[in-house]
């Protein structure tokens, strides 16, 4: 389990002391972890492609969306022993779900290896009204929930998979300067 309020990225590498290993990646341009060669994973890509059903490609499965590969590495690790280590690479927001699979399954910190995000693109939860906004990439966005101009903070919640946005509810703002012209 994934116990800090940041994941840990790090570029990926083959831990031998894994017996089972598996890769997912959200696009194929994503290379293998380091390490590769003797021992290589199984690998799990998200190939966006509407024909695509969970096919075996040349050594690796191809699934047609995140969703799809995420379902498919719950079940997956819901059925997994000892031993086996996840590697995933992508997104910033795919990571972060493959994060949360990974953690309701039980997988210790040292079983999931996460490469740095391929983009800067993160999930933010407003924590005014509960809103996740996906494909943030900035320190702020206007949320799409209640349109508060949301400070996106470097705390990542694991349960919900982002992290958090704070600000001042456009509301309360406008009540503050409407109080304020009225002196």
């Amino acid at each position: 389990m994934i116990v800090s309020s940041q994941l840990p990225f790090a570029p990926l590498a083959l831990d031998r002391s894994g017996i089972r290993h598996l890769y997912v990646r959200d696009t194929a341009a994503c290379p293998l972890p380091e390490g590769c060669g003797a021992v290589m994973p199984e690998v799990w890509t998200v190939v966006s492609d509407a024909t695509a059903m969970a096919d075996m490609g040349e050594g690796e499965i191809l699934l047609r969306s995140a969703t799809a590969l995420l379902e498919r590495l719950a079940g997956r690790l819901a059925r997994e022993r000892v031993g086996l280590r996840l590697y995933a690479a992508g997104g910033a927001s795919f990571l972060s779900r493959v994060a949360i699979v990974a953690d309701a399954a039980g997988l210790a910190v040292g079983e999931v290896l996460l490469a740095p995000p391929r983009d800067a693109a993160r999930r933010v939860l407003c924590v005014h009204c509960d809103t996740v906004n996906e494909a943030v990439e900035g320190d702020t966005v206007r949320c799409l929930g209640c349109g508060t101009t949301l400070f996106v903070r470097d705390h990542y919640s694991r349960g919900l998979g982002a992290y958090m946005g704070v600000g001042e509810p456009e509301i309360l703002l406008q009540a503050m300067e409407a109080a304020a012209r009225h002196g």
